[in-house]
């Protein structure tokens, strides 16, 4: 996962303790993005799920990034005059949403 956020949004991470826990926390854009390793599905048997957005210059260019990267499209591209909106999945499957304006 680092590597994949890393090659297709460029963030930039470091290694902490997280409680035990040997987590990433990468910075995109002035936002923290916390990798921590799954233990048992109990753990998380009531989190809420959670997905990412992001402002891009190009929305085309993201989604081929995250391909190349292991991630997959997740749906059409859609317009809206000039707004532009995709999804993408990261290798885990977890939605990435894109968003940019021509």
């Amino acid at each position: 996962m680092v590597a994949f956020y890393t090659e297709a949004f460029g963030a930039r991470f470091r290694e902490e303790d997280a409680f035990g826990l040997a987590s990433q926390f990468g910075e995109i854009g002035g936002i923290t993005l916390k990798l921590v390793p799954l233990r048992t599905s109990m753990d998380f048997e009531d989190y809420l799920s959670h997905q990412l957005g992001f402002i891009v210059p190009n929305v085309e260019t993201v989604i081929d990034l995250a391909i190349k990267h292991g991630g997959r499209q997740d749906g059409e591209i859609l317009r809206d005059g000039e707004n532009i909106h995709a999804s993408v999945r990261d290798p885990d499957g977890n939605t990435i949403e894109l968003y940019s304006s021509e």
